[in-house]
């Protein structure tokens, strides 16, 4: 029974096949024509790949804005005369405590006795706390220390590579 269902649906993939190879040839009558298919289908092509490079492109234009966005904000906030200390600060306190107990935590997992710690249960979730911490700490230095570089070289690269998709449409 199941040779069967495999050579009936295998026999329907092959005529499903052979019918738009058919119909391919019956709408194409010389080679010129196959030519001139093929070329249109390469060019379909190519505007797809160049369309959804752009896309990228916005997208990636997108995500710098709001980091751009982001940083211009925290520097309004500092220049302000009418902002409390506290408005002026949270973002830096916040990073600080991240980072800090990020660092903690570590210590505590390499130079700690984790069995005293934390049981078999709780040191699975401490160590999924610490790759969470890690992972917003390494955001937290991108922002205050590692990003504008970046950022303008990323935005050189956008730059170059809308330069050469437009010239290219």
């Amino acid at each position: 029974m199941a040779n069967f269902l495999a050579n009936q649906f295998s026999a329907g993939a092959g005529n499903l096949v052979e019918a738009v190879d058919d119909a391919f040839d019956k709408s194409v009558t010389s080679d010129e024509e196959r030519k001139e298919l093929e070329a249109e289908m390469a060019k379909a092509s190519t505007q797809y790949e160049v369309e959804m490079a752009s896309l990228g492109l916005e997208e990636k234009k997108a995500y710098l804005a709001d980091i751009a966005g982001a940083r211009e904000y925290q520097r309004q906030v500092q220049k302000s005369e009418q902002e409390s200390w506290l408005s002026k600060n949270v973002h830096s306190m916040l990073a600080i405590g991240i980072i800090g107990l990020t660092f903690f935590m570590y210590f505590l997992i390499i130079k700690g006795d984790m069995s005293k710690i934390a049981g078999k249960g709780e040191k699975d979730i401490v160590i999924y706390i610490l790759g969470a911490l890690t992972t917003i700490s390494t955001q937290v230095a991108a922002f205050y220390f590692g990003s504008s570089q970046g950022s303008k070289d990323k935005q050189k690269s956008i730059d170059n590579i809308t330069a050469n998709v437009s010239r290219r449409s």
